[in-house]
């Protein structure tokens, strides 16, 4: 089981909530949680974008920080047009990783 948090939620997006729940048949909760899991996701790899594209990690890293596989983390790369930008130094990071 889980803590209970306790956050104050604007109207419109509470709202939102019930309807997503009546339209599925589903406690607010349940989507509640749904809906944070896919965010955290969202966040963890907008994050791993964000540090890979200031040069401040490997796609290793990155795709480690993500919680995704490399190919994964390169199609984000590839969809948000993000350059690859991978040398010696990076293949070194990432291949002492697998050790």
């Amino acid at each position: 089981m889980g803590a209970t948090v306790a956050v104050r939620i604007e109207d419109a997006k509470l709202a939102e909530i019930r309807s997503i729940s009546k339209q599925e048949n589903r406690k607010n909760s349940e989507v509640l949680r749904e809906a944070l899991d896919i965010g955290l996701k969202e966040k963890k790899l907008a994050l791993a974008l964000e540090k890979y594209r200031k040069r401040e990690i490997s796609v290793g890293k990155a795709a480690e920080l993500a919680d995704v596989s490399i190919s994964k983390f390169m199609d984000a790369l590839r969809e948000r047009n993000v350059p690859f930008n991978y040398g010696v130094k990076e293949l070194m990071e990432d291949f002492e990783g697998l050790l």
